[in-house]
């Protein structure tokens, strides 16, 4: 009887240790995949050490090297501290995938080169039921992907800061939603040039601040390209510049709203801001120079300013029908 016993605890420890799951893993370029993935003992690649992770733990850089792209299945955060260069340079597919419901995903510190061939650099997917799972961008570089740099067209929740997005082949950021639900987004201190669109919201409710949309065809759009769908972007001391378009509301079959305060629409090939078909603007505060056209409203577009507005040096100021309102 001694003897069983001592048999089914040594299973029982052997079993533990077997499956032991680590709050903190680690990567390095000398590490390797058949390690524990612990700090003196550190895995290669990232989507080895998230096998060997709990959910809720996170996933340290220890030195710079190419890391290869991965899958995100689980709540997790990834880091690279700043002394450090983490890239994913994948020659298709995207740089880094999430696909999981009722999770927060952190990336940090992170940069995504698509420039050999990747599609996205960050997509969000997963179940159109599954509202509250969040995504957080901090610090990363998106860079030179066919589509977007970051993809988020899921049913949540994304929050970036300080970011720096350029020369995607479509949006240097989506913002949008799987299901009939809008999803939210919040971004801040945002460098997004050399886009097709810097910002493409379209079913989803996004608040700006502290960005800038240079050299893009559109910087700031509240889209809607879908009929039902609304699209409503908040910008807030925010610049677009040598962009053809800077701030947009409308021109999809879905409704878009901007609200544009506190902010420059300067040297675009076309419009400062502009009200287009089934888009409203409203402008508080906002400087519109050196562009073709300052304010712009056309078709069924609603363009309203509060009256507080500079719009002079552009070639045109105003087109169209700009209503004035006041503060209450």
């Amino acid at each position: 009887m001694a003897k069983i016993r001592l048999v089914v605890l040594v299973s029982i420890v052997v079993s533990s240790a077997v499956f032991a799951q680590n709050n903190r893993s680690a990567v390095s370029l000398t590490g390797g995949d058949l390690a524990t993935c612990t700090v003196p003992d550190p895995c290669r690649t990232f989507g080895v050490a998230m096998s060997k992770t709990n959910a809720g733990g996170e996933v340290i850089v220890l030195s710079s090297a190419g890391y290869g792209p991965f899958t995100v299945t689980k709540s997790i955060s990834i880091i690279s501290p700043p002394a450090y260069h983490a890239a994913m340079a994948p020659t298709s597919g995207d740089a880094i995938t999430i696909n999981v419901d009722n999770a927060v995903v952190v990336l940090r510190g992170l940069t995504l080169n698509g420039s050999l061939g990747g599609y996205n650099g960050v997509t969000f997917s997963g179940a159109a039921t599954a509202s509250n799972s969040s995504l957080y961008i901090e610090n990363c570089v998106i860079s030179g992907f066919i589509n977007n740099g970051v993809n988020f067209a899921r049913n949540g929740a994304l929050y970036v800061s300080n970011v720096i997005a350029r020369a995607n082949g479509n949006a240097a950021i989506l913002a949008d939603s799987n299901s009939t639900l809008a999803s939210i987004a919040t971004i801040d201190h945002a460098l997004l040039e050399g886009n097709q669109f810097a910002l493409d919201v379209e079913n989803a409710t996004v608040a700006i601040r502290q960005s800038v949309a240079g050299k893009n065809y559109v910087g700031f759009w509240a889209y809607a390209v879908i009929s039902g769908v609304t699209a409503v972007l908040s910008a807030d001391n925010c610049q677009a510049t040598h962009n053809s378009y800077g701030f947009v509301a409308g021109s999809g079959s879905g409704t878009g709203r901007l609200t544009v305060s506190n902010s420059v629409a300067s040297s675009n090939a076309s419009d400062g801001v502009f009200a287009t078909t089934n888009g409203t603007v409203r402008a508080s505060n906002v400087i519109a120079t050196e562009n073709i056209y300052g304010f712009r409203q056309n078709s069924s577009g609603v363009f309203r300013s509060r009256g507080d507005n500079t719009v002079d040096g552009n070639s045109t100021n105003t087109v169209g029908t700009i209503t004035p309102f006041g503060p209450i």
